[in-house]
């Protein structure tokens, strides 16, 4: 193909596809900016947590520059039509993407595709309009449940309640210091927001629950047992379980520090504790989750939330992987400016709830 690039601002394009917090921050892309380019696949890697595609063009010297391309999680781009077939060495592509802060690093973040047989393909947030689920009552907690995407709330409510300790760690955060570059999972209770799909399994002495960004179920035993002293402390934590009528409170704590396990930026200790309590709403459509989060290490005040999830039963929940390979890729080349638009996020963070 033709050389062809462009870059414009559409307030409209601009409202539908800014980047989005989700395995890690978007401050390496800009998200004031479109770029157009047209050339042919290199490389496809249909991987978690994001997945990249490579795209060699002609520049206006006329010179051969390879693009990478980053999109969303494989759970969510199978779910819209995309397959680990979906382009091929050699097709011809036109693709529209938010370009990198860094001038020197040719690294997009994807909006949409076109191939050139007419196929379009587009980033998650531009999936197609799919109508209301199918209104079917959950008979109880048990089963497929969709969380609403609901964790950039959480973010702006835990930045509001850091302590000086929490404020430093968060005015200090550098990307390089995001867990999820090494694979480990969303912390609790960000994932409660994280809209992938969770399957809830109620059995006799404990209660599983699945996440799809997970490869770990998460165990809360309900046959009257405690926490154990000097329990091993873990990702997950050590959660405890019972039924009051019809609501599940679960009780988890041992959590290991995790370097965002109480927001965007503010660690967690070993003195997290998080309370939930889950039942159904009066339509029986979708799960309430109460909780109350603690680890005065870092946060002024428990913090009282509630998140949402959709009853789901049509949707299936698809098995998790994280390539340590891919979760790393997008560190490369992150310059100061990436740093200090990280900065400015969490300001706006504070000052308007809106982190993402």
């Amino acid at each position: 193909m033709a050389f062809a690039i462009s870059m414009f601002i559409s307030t409209v394009v601009l409202l539908l596809t800014q980047p989005a917090l989700g395995h890690h921050s978007p401050a390496a892309f800009n998200g004031d900016a479109v770029v157009t380019i047209e050339g042919t696949v290199t490389q496809f890697d249909f991987r978690n947590p994001h997945v990249y595609f490579y795209v060699e063009s002609t520049n206006e010297t006329g010179s051969t520059v390879e693009w990478e391309v980053e999109s969303d999680w494989t759970t969510e781009l199978s779910r819209i039509g995309w397959t680990a077939d979906s382009l091929q060495p050699g097709d011809q592509v036109e693709v529209t993407a938010h370009p990198a802060r860094n001038p020197q690093r040719h690294y997009m973040n994807l909006i949409s595709l076109e191939k050139e047989d007419g196929t379009v393909l587009t980033s998650w947030d531009l999936r197609p309009d799919e109508g209301p689920p199918p209104a079917t009552q959950a008979a109880g907690i048990a089963g497929t449940w969709l969380p609403d995407r609901d964790f950039p709330r959480f973010f702006g409510l835990t930045a509001r309640l850091a302590n000086e300790r929490g404020q430093a760690a968060q005015n200090s955060f550098v990307e390089t210091e995001n867990p999820a570059s090494e694979c480990i999972p969303h912390p609790l209770p960000q994932r409660l927001g994280n809209p992938h799909v969770n399957e809830i399994q109620i059995l006799e002495d404990r209660v599983v629950i699945t996440a799809e960004t997970e490869s770990e179920p998460r165990v809360i035993y309900m046959d009257g047992r405690g926490h154990p002293e000097n329990g091993e402390l873990s990702h997950h934590g050590h959660s405890i379980g019972w039924w009051e009528g019809d609501v599940l409170v679960v009780e988890t704590t041992q959590f290991e520090p995790h370097r965002r396990g109480n927001g965007f930026a503010i660690p967690s200790s070993p003195q997290k504790r998080l309370t939930e309590r889950y039942y159904l709403s009066e339509s029986r459509l979708r799960l309430i989750v109460d909780y109350v989060l603690e680890d005065s290490e870092y946060l002024s005040e428990p913090l009282i939330n509630s998140h949402e999830w959709q009853y789901a039963p049509h949707m299936n929940l698809i098995p998790f992987s994280c390539d340590l390979e891919v979760a790393s890729r997008y560190l490369e080349g992150l310059t100061d400016d990436s740093s200090s638009d990280l900065t400015r996020m969490r300001t706006t963070c504070v000052a308007t709830g809106r982190c993402e």
